[in-house]
């Protein structure tokens, strides 16, 4: 468990209270994917006080990352993305054990044992439902993605909601980069990191249904699923 220290976490007790600060100082997540969403929802929760945090992803900082990944810099360029955030995460809350695995969703690894939740921090969709097989019964599953100015945040309980694959069924990976401006991630990974707190809380707002955000009109909507 983190420890409970009133001065670091003085603003956020104010809100949310003794009780929710023990319940995320004792948490356990998976970040799957640690680039645009992944890096700036990793970042949040250390600030906030979560005990562990599994770090995944194969990848290599390159100069088109520091756009939007926002634990990376140009000294970074050719590291490892998991060992440089796990660094970074130490600099920002040393009390949070992190934990780096290099490997590839849908690959070789397998999910840490102790997890209380995943966060969808992925690009593409073969590796999303990989990462949905792989979380165990009853742990919750947040599933976040961003393309343009537009994002989305959903959270399902394995074995209690609908399967991940049911869901978005039909959808198609975009063909080549992806377009995506640095304001919308930085958005959406706010909600989701939000959203893990409250999962960790036990309160989810988004269980069972979409948050869809458009920042090109600034408009939210709720898509029950």
């Amino acid at each position: 468990m983190v420890p409970h220290d009133p001065e670091r976490y003085s603003r956020q007790l104010l809100f949310w209270g003794e009780q929710t600060q023990r319940l995320i100082g004792k948490g356990a997540l998976l970040i799957a994917g640690v680039g645009g969403l992944g890096a700036t929802v990793s970042q949040i929760l250390a600030r906030a006080g979560v005990a562990r945090l599994h770090l995944v992803d194969d990848g290599v900082v390159e100069l088109s990352d520091l756009q939007r990944q926002s634990l990376y810099g140009e000294c970074d360029l050719g590291r490892k993305k998991v060992m440089v955030a796990k660094e970074r995460l130490r600099q920002i809350n040393s009390a949070v054990e992190v934990v780096a695995h290099d490997y590839r969703i849908g690959g070789t690894g397998t999910l840490p044992e102790g997890i209380d939740g995943v966060a969808d921090c992925l690009d593409n969709f073969a590796g999303r439902f990989a990462l949905y097989r792989a979380v165990p019964e009853g742990r919750f599953f947040l599933h976040g993605g961003v393309q343009g100015n537009q994002g989305q945040v959903l959270t399902l309980i394995k074995g209690a909601s609908r399967p991940l694959e049911e869901i978005l069924a039909g959808c198609r990976q975009p063909e080549g980069i992806i377009p995506v401006t640095p304001g919308s991630v930085f958005v959406i990974a706010g909600l989701m990191a939000q959203e893990l707190l409250e999962n960790l809380a036990g309160t989810p707002k988004l269980l069972d249904r979409f948050l869809v955000v458009d920042l090109a009109a600034f408009t939210f909507s709720f898509l029950e699923v």
